[in-house]
């Protein structure tokens, strides 16, 4: 079996202010081991509450209409159920986590910063496979603060909740 037969029948795109993004070629192993992580790490502590996470691909429709600014971040929190669909999000989610990738990591560092902080995500979280760092940024009156930078051996209190931790090491702990 070749590699080509092996690729998805559909082709994953976003699009942000206009312009289409090619989400090709698919994430490392690993990328999705550290998207795994984190996502067990939010969901446990989601479970039997009222906001949910979503791993990619999700879709998020950001303007919560088929022809604005779609994206599909590799973690979504929504914590409005009004907002959770068939489809995907519909609207701007509470918390966005992007696992940096070679071919995306300047759209997730300058296009999609400044459209999830228009759009109004409370939280966006860059994460760097290659440094072991995370990047936080949470919005304070329509505008992103500093971020705060955290390394591998730190624990990270997410913003948007009270009482939830995350070790980085338990995220940045991969098979390769």
């Amino acid at each position: 079996m070749e590699i080509k037969d092996l690729q998805p029948e559909s082709e994953r795109w976003e699009r942000i202010d206009g312009v289409v993004y090619d989400l090709t070629p698919p994430p490392s192993s690993e990328h999705q081991s550290i998207v795994g992580n984190l996502f067990r790490e939010i969901s446990v502590y989601l479970k039997g509450k009222p906001c949910k996470a979503f791993p990619a691909p999700f879709g998020v429709w950001l303007d919560a209409e088929d022809s604005g600014n779609y994206v599909e971040p590799d973690i979504t929190v929504i914590c409005d159920p009004s907002k959770i669909h068939k489809k995907g999000c519909l609207g701007v989610p509470d918390l966005v986590v992007e696992v940096l990738s070679p071919s995306t990591a300047l759209i997730d560092k300058r296009v999609k910063l400044k459209r999830y902080r228009i759009s109004g995500v409370r939280e966006y979280w860059i994460v760097d496979p290659v440094y072991q760092v995370v990047e936080v940024f949470r919005l304070s009156e329509n505008v992103f603060s500093e971020p705060q930078v955290y390394g591998k051996d730190e624990t990270v209190r997410v913003g948007i909740f009270e009482d939830l931790e995350i070790q980085l090491l338990d995220v940045f702990e991969t098979s390769e």
